[in-house]
């Protein structure tokens, strides 16, 4: 039997909040500059380039701008992000420069380390001057 199979050619997002909040979609800020478009579901981001990976290397590391994109569709400043599963830490990078606060749970220590290291050499709202026209795929 052949070992060739479908590759995943996507990631799938799980957007939740507390039971009786209201949830956030800032369509203006995502949406294409062109007024005729409508943003998808589908988002074409290229995978992670190395310049993300100069603190270590996790397996599974998502790239900056996907995660930002989600961040700036479903919060708002100073709201609080959550990630179960924080790997190299791409959320809270992105949460912190987004100007979010971010709690993040690694049961791996090298993984851990690594997020700490990505996370603490963020800067706090440093790209929140750069989505003044959206940030789009």
């Amino acid at each position: 039997m052949s070992q060739l199979a479908w590759t995943h050619a996507h990631e799938s997002l799980l957007w939740t909040g507390k039971r009786g909040s209201h949830h956030t979609f800032n369509y203006d800020l995502i949406n294409s500059r062109n007024p005729k478009a409508q943003v998808s579901s589908v988002w074409s981001i290229p995978s992670v380039p190395q310049t993300e990976k100069l603190y270590g290397y996790h397996p599974t590391q998502k790239p900056l701008r996907l995660v930002r994109r989600a961040i700036v569709a479903s919060s708002r400043e100073g709201d609080l992000i959550f990630d179960p599963f924080c790997g190299s830490g791409t959320t809270g990078v992105a949460a912190k420069e987004l100007g979010r606060f971010f709690v993040g749970v690694e049961k791996e220590q090298e993984y851990a380390e690594l997020a700490a290291r990505r996370i603490g050499a963020a800067v706090r709202g440093g790209v929140l001057g750069e989505l003044s026209g959206g940030e789009n795929a």
